[in-house]
């Protein structure tokens, strides 16, 4: 399995590419608001998107959804998160951003497991930055969404977002076992053991 990474949306979100090498399929994690630029990346990593998982159902996430879905990708998001898909909880509204609703294919509950184009994901529901958020494990790989950024946090005062959720699910991230790198939904990428020595956002729980 290979991981490809593009910035996308004019939030800067981060859209990452799991490509499983045997037979060029790729699993789209934040699929972003750019479509045009998936799209291109899609093409010259030589690969077909079999599906998008959603970390969570914010616009800036989740804003190329439909379109990919048209396209044959399978969009998955939790079953919590599933109706910001199709109403004004994506907050596409509240930033002046169109937003395509759409229906998921496939929705998931806290520690399910599948696999998907030979990749294998385990789901640890996040809430905190929205009630329905999710975090996939894919082998160490930990990716977070908007719950866990580079020594910082997603935010908490957006519709459904709570501080107190938020504390529980980085605890609950840094109760795992071992190292992950942890790739999260904008800025740098970083390592479990770093945010468990140098977060200080659950300092103040």
């Amino acid at each position: 399995m290979k991981l490809y990474h593009l910035v996308t949306s004019l939030l800067s979100v981060n859209t990452y590419f799991l490509i499983n090498d045997e037979t060029k399929e790729a699993v789209v994690i934040d699929g972003g608001e750019n479509y045009k630029k998936v799209k291109q990346a899609e093409q010259s990593l030589g690969v077909t998107i079999k599906a998008v998982l959603l970390t969570h159902g914010h616009f800036d996430h989740a804003g190329n959804a439909k379109k990919l879905q048209e396209d044959g990708a399978k969009i998955y998001i939790s079953k919590i998160d599933a109706p910001k898909l199709k109403n004004e909880l994506n907050l596409g509204g509240n930033f002046g951003r169109a937003f395509d609703y759409l229906d998921a294919d496939v929705t998931f509950s806290d520690g399910d497991k599948f696999t998907i184009c030979g990749i294998d994901f385990e789901v640890v529901m996040t809430p905190g930055h929205t009630d329905g958020s999710a975090t996939f494990i894919v082998e160490n790989m930990m990716f977070t969404g908007d719950t866990l950024f580079l020594e910082s946090v997603g935010r908490t005062d957006f519709p459904t977002g709570s501080r107190e959720q938020l504390v529980a699910s980085i605890k609950r991230l840094y109760a795992r076992e071992g190292d992950y790198k942890v790739y999260p939904g904008h800025q740098n990428f970083t390592t479990l053991e770093h945010e468990r020595k140098y977060n200080t956002f659950v300092d103040y729980d």
